[in-house]
């Protein structure tokens, strides 16, 4: 029997007078040397406020959205520095001190990488990064060269960092998104992906009318069906109205699979010296004819099998706690969840399954090692580590389909 999880908010509250402004004002200086860092970037993550550091290293930003927000401060050179806060706090004086970036060195690294640059691995980071979707073929990353790589060859994985935000032009939906990178990995052996950092949204500057309507357009096709709007409805206790059928999905690990891809990856890892990427093959150099064969045939078996359960799940049942404007989502194993009221773009369908036409979006999601994570009523989410998608959100949740948390949609659903 699964444990429900002690669940502890950790925001604090706190009362404030009404007419108080809701700004943060503050000052960046150097940790060490007490230096004001003139040009450092200060901006709510996730939102259009943002702002940069006068000569002093002064800042001010107002009209802070409600909610729980993560203030970035950035500068080249200095390690991020990340102040969580909600509205109740407001207003704010802040002194920051930001750490010089320390080089990592390369003889006290566990696992050697390979050090690469856009030549090599843009292509890789902009399918990831960008995506694939409509939305895509839009979007450029204009400071591509700024992006370092590091490909570690004994695990076959994928490392991207940059020291300054990566500059994404999406002209599909109308945003220059600043983009402070934090976490980016691929691992392609085991065929899992995660990135995340802190992106500053700026509206593009269009006099035509036309051209805004457009853009507004496909906002609303991004938001709708997303994750946001998922959680969102999950707060609202509208999943059903707005479209989402979820229901309990159950996966048996096969674990005699599991057994021959360990025998079988070491003897690949033994065989292969060198190379980019490693190709998954069912070689089993060494054994005797028969058990190659057996093998061979456990290696076509999928990896688990699947219950889904035929009841859907209320709202109400995924909620373990709620607190003011916030809630508490916990769940075990997976959730299968379809959203009807569009299908999957033809892109997705094409690669995923070459063989059938678009069909209602479907998605799964895990929680990481039995965490929660909070949600608010604007749709935002918190851990976004501890949540994993698989799936059509895999596919369509990247930059290109990203819109910031202050985005108004429609009233249809508010």
């Amino acid at each position: 029997m699964n444990k429900m999880p002690v669940i502890l908010f950790l925001f604090l509250f706190f009362s404030v007078p009404s007419i108080a402004q809701q700004t943060i004002k503050g000052r960046v200086v150097n940790a060490t040397t007490g230096i004001p860092i003139a040009g450092s970037s200060v901006f709510i993550s996730n939102s259009s406020k943002g702002t940069t550091t006068d000569n002093l290293g002064q800042f001010e930003l107002k009209d802070v959205p409600s909610g729980n927000h993560d203030l970035v401060i950035s500068s080249i050179g200095y390690e991020t520095n990340v102040y969580s806060f909600t509205h109740d706090q407001l207003p704010l004086r802040l002194k920051v001190e930001l750490m010089e970036k320390v080089k990592e060195l390369e003889n006290v690294t566990l696992e050697p990488y390979v050090e690469e640059g856009w030549n090599k691995w843009g292509k890789t980071f902009t399918d990831y990064f960008i995506g694939s979707s409509e939305n895509a073929a839009y979007c450029k990353i204009r400071n591509g060269k700024a992006i370092k790589f590091r490909y570690y060859k004994k695990s076959n994985r994928l490392e991207a960092y940059s020291d300054e935000p990566v500059f994404v032009e999406n002209k599909a939906l109308g945003y220059i998104i600043h983009y402070q990178l934090e976490d980016f990995e691929i691992s392609f052996w085991d065929r899992t992906f995660l990135y995340a950092g802190y992106p500053l949204f700026e509206e593009m500057h269009e006099a035509r009318n036309a051209l805004k309507a457009k853009w507004e357009v496909r906002r609303q096709t991004a938001y709708y069906g997303s994750v946001t709007h998922f959680m969102k409805s999950l707060f609202d206790n509208q999943l059903l109205q707005n479209g989402f059928e979820v229901r309990k999905a159950i996966r048996i690990i096969n674990t005699e699979k599991e057994r021959v891809k360990a025998i079988q990856s070491k003897v690949f890892n033994r065989q292969k010296a060198g190379g980019t990427e490693i190709i998954v093959t069912d070689s089993f150099e060494g054994l005797q004819r028969d058990t190659i064969a057996y093998y061979s045939e456990v290696m076509k078996q999928d990896d688990y099998k699947e219950i889904i359960e035929k009841v859907f799940l209320p709202a109400d049942s995924l909620i373990a706690e709620s607190q003011g404007d916030y809630k508490a989502v916990y769940f075990t194993d997976y959730l299968f969840i379809v959203y009807k009221n569009e299908l999957e773009e033809e892109g997705f369908a094409r690669i995923a399954y070459p063989a059938r036409k678009p069909r209602m979006q479907q998605s799964y999601i895990n929680l990481k090692d039995d965490n929660f994570i909070t949600i608010d009523k604007k749709g935002a989410y918190y851990n976004p580590r501890f949540l994993y998608t698989t799936g059509y959100w895999a596919w369509s949740e990247k930059t290109a389909n990203m819109l910031p948390a202050d985005y108004n949609v429609d009233k249809k659903d508010q």
